[in-house]
């Protein structure tokens, strides 16, 4: 009964400002619930409302899936040799499989050739046939925008180039030159398209002084996209034109902290100002915070996904649910995920729910609500004022 007076709450809020939900945006305000009659504990749902939300509910969708750090080496590549290359992504292969577009962060080159950078301490390359592993889990697009896709240099990278092509992946924030590092990937369904981006904030880094290999794409040279601010709203504001959304994805931040710094907020704002619709972080290997901010949605870091660390934090991790229209985010949900044996696996029953109340508790911080619905996060929007999108509780009614 709650979860329906919950929703016929928001149908009729949306009716009394029904200016502001042409697109089946986040936006309506809290006060026009009890223009409709809320604030006397009646609800009247007018057939303005009902006309609208039909509307609404008619209008195409894609549905993205979303994750954070993966690799398929070290203790990842140990768990595979015991149980087989298909082990990592078994317990999510359905979820992925399920969205019209799945995306992460290839946190490694996938290739047998090239040579470990000097100096760098940690290196990951998998092997080959983990390209069609990730196909075959139902994985669409990729970003190369990090700190180990080159740990063996161009050699391995272009190769991993090459064989993503061949399982066909798309790739973004990397390529075999700046101009193609910076293009964006566009892919489509059901009449509703998005362009993905990906930058590192580690690009120009370097390990060595005897050999100052750097990330960042040359202009005649392989490598990723790096953080230049102009550069990445620039970016932004082109693949805007080419596509319904744009979902902008960032390697950056500091390790192991659970709250997204400064210029991690001011970039994902400057971002979701310039168009993009969705911003996804990664590197930090622990969760941060989810932010609504002007209509679009900002998961600060998504934490590790196919990994092998083991601390508390690091295999806490979710996969991100987005639903668009071609015009807006209409709903955005999250599903916890814990990572045992470098496998993620998503959570049921009160670890679910624990799990959400956590990155609930730590998104209040920004400003933004989550809601537990069944073993599912519902991200609502800022708290103040509580702008939420009718769609959002579309599967609540009876």
């Amino acid at each position: 009964m709650r979860a329906l007076v919950v929703s016929l709450l928001c149908i009729a809020a949306v009716a009394a400002g029904a200016a502001g939900v042409a697109g089946g945006c986040w936006g309506c305000a809290a006060g026009a619930a009890s223009a409709a009659g809320a604030s006397s504990g009646r609800l009247e749902v007018s057939e303005q409302a009902v006309r609208l939300l039909a509307q609404v509910a008619r209008q195409p969708r894609l549905t993205l899936a979303a994750a954070g750090d993966c690799m398929f080496d070290r203790g990842v590549r140990t768990a595979c040799d015991q149980r087989g290359m298909d082990w990592p992504l078994s317990a999510v292969r359905n979820t992925l499989r399920a969205a019209d577009v799945a995306f992460l962060n290839l946190e490694t080159s996938i290739a047998r050739g090239g040579a470990r950078l000097a100096g760098k301490g940690i290196w990951f390359r998998s092997a080959p046939e983990f390209a069609q592993e990730l196909a075959s889990a139902g994985v669409d697009v990729v970003t190369l925008a990090n700190n180990h896709v080159l740990d063996y240099d161009d050699p391995a990278f272009v190769e991993t180039l090459s064989n993503l092509a061949a399982a066909g992946i798309a790739v973004c924030g990397g390529g075999k030159n700046m101009a193609e590092a910076r293009r964006p990937a566009v892919l489509a369904a059901n009449g509703v398209s998005v362009a993905f981006l990906g930058y590192s904030e580690f690009a120009h880094i370097y390990w060595s002084v005897a050999k100052p290999k750097r990330f960042v794409a040359g202009e005649a040279s392989p490598g990723v996209s790096p953080w230049s601010r102009e550069s990445i709203l620039e970016d932004i504001r082109r693949a805007k034109g080419l596509a319904d959304h744009v979902v902008v994805s960032f390697h950056w931040g500091d390790e192991y902290v659970s709250m997204p710094a400064d210029r991690q907020v001011q970039l994902a704002h400057a971002a979701i100002d310039a168009g993009a619709s969705v911003v996804h972080g990664h590197h930090p290997h622990v969760l941060q915070p989810v932010e609504v901010y002007h209509g679009g949605v900002i998961f600060y870091s998504m934490g590790n996904f196919v990994f092998d660390q083991k601390k508390p934090a690091t295999v806490e991790s979710m996969i991100a649910q987005v639903t668009f229209s071609p015009e807006a985010v209409v709903r955005a949900e999250i599903i916890p995920v814990r990572i045992e044996e470098c496998r993620p696996r998503p959570l049921a029953a009160w670890a679910a729910r624990a799990a959400v109340d956590k990155i609930s508790l730590a998104s209040a911080r920004m400003g933004t609500r989550i809601v537990t619905i069944g073993e599912r996060g519902l991200v609502m929007g800022p708290i103040k004022g509580s702008p939420i999108e009718a769609e959002g509780f579309r599967n609540l009614l009876p």
